[in-house]
């Protein structure tokens, strides 16, 4: 009996199909963390992952092939189980003398930014550092880093909240004197909350100006081995132009 031989067409077809099955069969998928109230950075949007850092890692991450998922989480909570190992790696953090030995971080920052201190839109202040908000009680949000000349300062005053917003509220009330935040984060909400905020405060100082990270696992497993890999992807998406298309977008 003669062998019967497969058209072309279809012999095409099953080579696509088995190339793609490959391809899926190897494809890496990793979970990060990531914060859930720093837009228009990375914050909660129907229970889903938005912004800036996070369009930026999830291209940079499939420039080698990797598929990010995310998991929204409080930031605290977000660098506790990086810390712990139960997630690859957290954002956005910052590599201070608070936390920069518990993680392990990549060569250049996601982005950089100016950490401020507000106060009411009738203050006459300006220019104010860490060493001047010694004895002053300024709102912080829980688990995140202002730089070490602020977070090491033990003369200043913090309250703590979950949310920037009720921090906000806090200053509005004149519970507190001053509130720290993040320039583009303070300016998204004041936008976001016009109605209550707009035009009640006044940016009076800042505190520093750092860049901002992932923060990758030291006690999990693949931790360094992702960390490599987002170099090597953050390398090519800067360098083709994709980074600033991605900035463009958000800001």
């Amino acid at each position: 009996m003669g062998s019967v031989r497969m058209p072309e067409g279809r012999m095409k077809y099953l080579l696509c199909c088995l190339l793609l099955a490959c391809r899926l069969s190897s494809a890496e998928t990793i979970t990060l963390g990531a914060e859930d109230d720093w837009a228009p950075y990375s914050s909660a949007v129907e229970r889903s992952a938005r912004g800036f850092a996070v369009d930026v890692i999830r291209e940079a991450f499939a420039a080698v092939g990797i598929t990010v998922n995310f998991e929204v989480l409080p930031y605290a909570r977000c660098l506790d189980d990086t810390r712990r190992g139960r997630l690859v790696g957290c954002f956005d953090a910052v590599p201070n003398a608070m936390i920069g030995g518990s993680f392990l971080w990549h060569d250049h920052p996601l982005f950089t930014t100016h950490m401020n201190v507000y106060a009411l839109s009738g203050s006459r202040e300006s220019g104010l550092g860490a060493r001047q908000l010694e004895g002053k009680t300024v709102g912080v949000e829980r688990g995140y880093e202002y730089g070490d000349e602020f977070d090491l300062n033990t003369k200043i005053v913090r309250r703590i909240v979950d949310k920037n917003v009720q921090g906000f509220r806090m200053l509005l009330a004149g519970r507190i004197q001053y509130m720290a935040a993040e320039e583009r984060i303070a300016k998204a909400l004041f936008a976001k909350e016009s109605a209550e905020f707009g035009g009640k405060f006044k940016l009076v100082g800042t505190v520093a100006t750092p860049g901002l990270f992932i923060a990758f696992s030291k006690t999990g497993p693949d931790g360094a081995k992702y960390l490599q890999k987002f170099n090597r992807g953050y390398a090519l998406l800067r360098d083709s132009g994709r980074y600033k298309a991605i900035e463009a977008v958000w800001f």
